[in-house]
């Protein structure tokens, strides 16, 4: 059984934190050695992608919006973004993927089809709860 590690990160919602979201990754990964490069690169794929989301389409004008990632790995790897953006109305699993020559609107398709669990809970804001299960290795 594995140790749960835990990561967290707050600041406001841009594109420059969403950036150093990446050195969160690279440290849950340090720090999880048992979690395999192939399950970290595909989970980092989806946490990027949400949290691009929310800089990109959250702050209405002049709007600051608040954003803290937890990210931890133990049995699974597991992400919660809270924001304090509107609440948003939609179904994230019901995304599906745009156009091949579309230039956006892939981040939540491709966020749940590497995701075993992505789901948005409306309160105060937004939370993201994510899941990716760990792939076990051949022979263990």
């Amino acid at each position: 059984m594995a140790t749960e590690v835990t990561v967290s990160r707050e600041g406001l919602a841009t594109l420059e934190f969403v950036e150093g979201l990446h050195d969160a990754i690279a440290e849950l990964s340090t720090r999880a050695p048992h979690v395999s490069e192939g399950d970290l690169t595909l989970f980092a794929l989806a946490v990027i992608e949400i949290a691009t989301n929310i800089a990109v389409h959250g702050p209405k004008g002049d709007e600051d919006i608040a954003l803290s990632v937890e990210l931890s790995a133990g049995e699974a790897l597991r992400a919660t973004l809270r924001d304090n953006a509107a609440p948003l109305h939609f179904d994230p699993q019901a995304q599906t993927m745009v156009d091949a020559l579309a230039e956006s609107g892939r981040g939540l398709a491709i966020a749940a089809a590497v995701c075993d669990e992505l789901a948005v809970e409306r309160r105060n804001g937004n939370i993201w709860r994510l899941t990716r299960r760990l792939e076990t290795e051949p022979g263990a």
